[in-house]
């Protein structure tokens, strides 16, 4: 019998626009498969055979997406926040005793089998994975004590907080450090449903639970991730750009770009034609279509059904069913549907969703909104 696993997939991804105003943030492209896709063909490696997905902000599109697949159950919530989401599912979660929490927004190839093993030997009522980072202020940061139990938990500190922080718990603590960060994993038993239940103003998972059981003196773990792995937060453009790199070029272990790898660093889905120079790496979607007029990359990643003519591409992601004909494109995210017309040179920039560039446009670090049709 395998595990649950509850991923929150609710976020409007404010942060991330205007990527996320015409579909939600987990079904954002990762080198052909959505983000939310991505963690859950993770963790089915690592035991979870079953899922559940609070939804929220353009929930019926992760509704449809998911239409038919067993294992995988969406319900579209009202939920205020991330611990709120978890108890308006709360009964349809059977009777497991110990349910994992992922965010929706967090590439991560962390050992979860490890995880679990950790929880289920600490016997504690939660347990939260946690990742040593360079800077923490934009993180949750946490105290652990010698015996991995959370001593403080802070959500997005500013630097005087840290401070005080330090001058509290350095002299006693061996394993004090300030470094440490929630991953936005965590193990959890039933018993915190029921205290979720009982107290509806704890909305947060870290900026109310968390703090809450720690207070009232339950055991709350942290299990520190192995240094290697590799953990980054959706949250801004420049990060998901980040991530697609990082994919192309074989970093994410465990993540790698749909399609065949025809040489090293260049995947290639069903049915594309491929005329042009490919310079890795790349990859270009199923049936899509480079003539041999264009140079594509390095660094670029095209999605399902595009078309490229007479075009450069570098450092670049497209999405599905763009045009780019006799143009440019550099350090560009080009969303769905857009057309890049003749003579355009769009360079550090975001092209919208519908949106057709005319010919002889020269777009450089703009944002152009998408087309929204009714």
């Amino acid at each position: 019998m395998g595990y649950t696993a509850i991923v929150l997939v609710g976020g409007v991804g404010s942060r991330l626009r205007p990527l996320t105003l015409t579909r939600p943030k987990p079904l954002i492209p990762l080198a052909g498969k959505p983000l939310v896709d991505r963690i859950i063909e993770w963790l089915r490696k690592h035991g979870y055979t079953r899922f559940i997905l609070p939804a929220k902000y353009l929930g019926h599109m992760i509704e449809d997406y998911y239409q038919g697949v067993k294992d995988v159950i969406v319900r579209i919530t009202d939920s205020k926040d991330t611990a709120d989401a978890v108890r308006l599912v709360s009964d349809i979660l059977g009777d497991e005793d110990n349910i994992l929490i992922s965010m929706g927004d967090v590439v991560c190839n962390a050992d979860f089998n490890a995880f679990m093993k950790y929880h289920l030997e600490h016997d504690g009522i939660a347990s939260i994975a946690l990742k040593e980072v360079d800077n923490p202020l934009h993180y949750g940061v946490v105290i652990i004590d010698e015996k991995g139990r959370i001593k403080h938990f802070v959500e997005k500190p500013a630097s005087i907080e840290l401070y005080v922080i330090s001058l509290a718990f350095s002299r006693v603590s061996s394993r004090f450090s300030l470094n440490l960060v929630n991953t936005g994993f965590y193990i959890i038993s039933r018993n915190i449903l029921k205290i979720i239940k009982e107290y509806p103003s704890l909305m947060d998972w870290g900026k109310h639970v968390f703090p809450y059981l720690i207070e009232q003196g339950y055991n709350v773990y942290g299990w520190i991730m192995s240094p290697y792995t590799y953990w980054e937060d959706l949250g801004r453009p420049e990060n998901y750009v980040k991530v697609v790199y990082d994919v192309l070029e074989g970093k994410v272990d465990g993540y790698y770009p749909l399609g065949k790898m025809i040489r090293k660093g260049i995947y290639i889905g069903e049915n594309a034609v491929i005329e042009g120079k490919i310079i890795p790496p790349v990859y270009i979607g199923s049936d899509s279509f480079i003539d041999e007029k264009s140079v594509v990359g390095p660094y670029v990643s095209i999605e399902k059904g595009n078309e490229v003519r007479n075009s450069r591409l570098s450092y670049s992601i497209l999405w599905e069913h763009v045009v780019v004909h006799n143009s440019e494109v550099m350090e560009s995210i080009i969303m769905n549907n857009a057309i890049i017309n003749s003579g355009c040179k769009v360079l550090s920039s975001i092209i919208g969703s519908n949106v057709n560039v005319p010919s002889n446009t020269m777009v450089y670090g703009k944002t152009i909104e998408p087309v929204l049709q009714v």
